[in-house]
């Protein structure tokens, strides 16, 4: 072992006992020998990052991207910190290179072709899964990630083909079932009612197979309109996943109070100069509103390429406030925000839009939690576009109650707290129309299935663009939907899809008095 690869295991030694001063002064001793030394630039990014720097531990990670050897294993970790940071163009130019792809094993080929997916390039994905495949037919992990690859392009049968392999090669994972179950409307002849519930029997308590195998057997039972046994499912499901996850409404009432106190009029209203390549418009909302709709009809149109649901803005935030803030907008990071150089969130948007716009002069970015954002974004670049999309209250939280999320929403688990981020939301989105009058467009979730021509027009002269018949047919067989509610989309505009939550009212009372003040009070004009 050479003097370097010496120095970064002690700094490894002493990165697992907590020891950073001694880790970071093992991982610069190897970098002061050999400056492409990539573990150590990993290594010395973590310890930063454990140190409160976030910035340079940034700007350690990707210079490691930029010595990458062509070595799987630090690849894979590279590309890894790459996802951590939300650098789409450097963790796709990472994964690419030949070297990761003929020496991960097919696991890991899996994991990455998920990142890659997550960052949008999906084409990326999935070639990269499918040599995964090529290499070991009968991998669980690829086969099932494909499978979601099918799904996410409307190839329902390919997405059932793929999914039971992967059941067949390894039955527990779990997460096929869940799949399986979102493919096809069950009917009395067909359904999987017993195979779930044979499933559920199986799996481990407080386990992710009793959650997908819960949520699973809740959407059979409810196609089925077997409306008790289905909420038995879902309430099951949902306890379980509350145990799994940490939450604090207080936290989150704190972060609106810090928002609306940074920023008031004048904060938003003071605004970035620095000029950007692309127009970006931002769909905000609660999860399961219909952003999904409305991101699939601007993407029909010539102009505008759909980014998805991507933290480019926000990654742009931690870098400015110098904070780490994983799951979104924090109220240390709100804090700092009062003295951050927004021509630097500017500027480092305007290099992640060039990539994500794929040549188009406007994206679509379709984060629902943006709209915590929406002063910071005005402020960084106020040529930017902001569509709301507004449901019925009750609707979107039973929707969300329904909905099984990967690591975000954690509130969507409780009803009483479901309902107290709604009110939360709401309270939100009315501060944005106060101090940003005219900028956020309202869009009624039922304006948009019932006139969505209409609809399309008002979307397209708020976002400077020309109308185009391509709008409407949000049924087209291309792009990619990567999110829950991508077989939804590709059904069209569908006028019958609320008040579902009626059949369920016996036991939905904390939900819907926790909601009752929003309809006492008028949502935002």
């Amino acid at each position: 072992m050479n003097r370097p690869d010496q120095l970064w295991m002690a700094g490894e030694q002493a990165l697992a006992r907590k020891d950073l001063q001694t880790a970071e002064r093992s991982y610069r001793a190897a970098l002061a020998i050999d400056p492409s030394h990539a573990p150590a630039l990993l290594g010395l990014s973590t310890v930063l990052l454990w140190l409160g720097r976030h910035r340079d531990g940034h700007d350690a990670g990707m210079a490691a991207f930029r010595v990458r050897p062509p070595v799987a294993p630090i690849l894979y970790a590279i590309a890894q910190r790459l996802a951590y940071f939300h650098e789409s163009e450097s963790l796709a130019g990472c994964l690419q290179d030949p070297a990761f792809a003929a020496g991960a094993p097919a696991d890991i080929i899996a994991k990455a072709a998920v990142m890659l997916s997550s960052a949008g390039a999906h084409e990326q994905a999935t070639t990269l899964v499918e040599e995964g495949l090529r290499r070991r037919p009968s991998d669980a992990a690829c086969l099932h990630v494909r499978g979601n690859f099918h799904f996410f392009r409307g190839e329902l049968d390919a997405a059932e083909k793929c999914y039971e392999a992967s059941l067949r090669s390894d039955p527990l994972l779990y997460q096929n079932s869940m799949m399986l179950a979102g493919l096809r409307p069950a009917s009395p002849e067909h359904n999987q009612v017993d195979r779930f519930t044979a499933q559920l029997d199986r799996a481990r308590p407080g386990g992710n197979g009793e959650i997908y195998l819960s949520f699973a057997l809740h959407k059979q039972l409810h196609e089925l309109r077997r409306f008790d046994e289905a909420w038995t499912a879902l309430e099951r499901g949902c306890a379980a996943k509350r145990r799994q996850v940490e939450y604090s409404t207080a936290q989150d009432v704190a972060l609106v109070e810090t928002i609306e106190s940074v920023c008031d009029a004048a904060f938003v209203g003071a605004t970035s100069g620095v000029a950007q390549p692309v127009v970006p418009i931002f769909i905000i909302g609660m999860h399961r509103s219909g952003t999904t709709l409305l991101e699939r009809m601007l993407s029909g149109h010539s102009q505008v390429a759909d980014a998805g649901e991507t933290y480019a803005f926000h990654a742009e935030m931690e870098l400015a406030t110098d904070r780490s803030s994983a799951k979104g907008p924090d109220v240390g990071l709100v804090t700092a925000a009062r003295s951050a150089d927004f021509d630097r969130v500017a500027s480092g948007y305007a290099r992640r839009a060039r990539w994500m716009s794929r040549g188009r002069p406007f994206i679509t970015e379709k984060l629902p939690h943006n709209f915590l954002n929406v002063g910071f974004i005005a402020k960084a670049l106020p040529q930017a576009r902001f569509l709301h999309l507004q449901r019925d209250p009750t609707d979107t939280c039973f929707s969300n109650l329904r909905q099984l999320f990967s690591g975000v929403a954690l509130y969507s688990y409780d009803q009483r707290e479901l309902a107290d981020f709604y009110l939360l939301y709401r309270r939100t989105m009315a501060h944005w129309q106060k101090v940003l009058p005219g900028r956020v467009l309202e869009i009624p979730y039922d304006s948009l299935v019932q006139d969505p021509s209409g609809t399309a027009g008002r979307v397209a002269a708020h976002c400077g663009l020309r109308f185009e018949d391509s709008m409407v047919d949000i049924t087209r067989s291309s792009g990619t939907v990567s999110t829950a509610s991508a077989n939804i989309a590709r059904q069209g505009f569908q006028r019958n899809r609320g008040q579902a939550w009626r059949d369920y009212a016996a036991h939905l009372q904390p939900l819907i008095d926790g909601l009752a003040p929003a309809y006492a009070a008028p949502a935002a004009p």
